[in-house]
């Protein structure tokens, strides 16, 4: 029994902490990279930004997530996270107006993410130059013409 109130208390905690650091400043701190990436998603949406900018953004951010995960599943469950972020942040921004648009619309566009090169078996080269190879390689499909 109290090895079970003990566990309870530990995920308590752990999740009043990271709502906790969600809310108060937007720290990235501790925040995963998938997180990061749908908290600048949702910000950016709140604020207008251009939707062709954020498809290419969400493309990109998409390989980046899922590129290092092994199975389908593993892809799903990461790919919810950045929705959830995105959701709350988008949420966050409309009703709270917690940043500048204009601000973030600049350093949304700014970002080195949109150098990013991915090619159509789902590689993508980073700015820096690290490349990163799917674990699960996309299928590849040629371009057949219909007569």
């Amino acid at each position: 029994m109290k090895k079970n109130n003990l566990i309870s208390l530990c995920v308590l905690l752990s999740v009043f902490i990271s709502t906790a650091s969600f809310a108060t400043g937007r720290t990235l701190k501790g925040v995963s990279e998938t997180e990061q990436l749908g908290i600048s998603a949702g910000v950016a949406l709140a604020c207008k930004v251009d939707m062709e900018k954020l498809k290419n953004y969400e493309m990109i951010a998409s390989r980046i997530i899922a590129n290092p995960l092994k199975s389908e599943k593993a892809e799903k469950e990461a790919l919810h996270i950045y929705a959830q972020a995105k959701l709350k942040a988008f949420a966050e921004q409309k009703k709270q107006k917690l940043m500048n648009c204009v601000e973030v619309l600049e350093r949304f566009e700014e970002q080195d993410i949109f150098d990013s090169v991915v090619y159509r078996d789902g590689t993508i080269k980073l700015p820096n130059g690290k490349v990163l190879k799917p674990k699960r390689p996309l299928p590849v499909s040629k371009n057949k013409k219909k007569k």
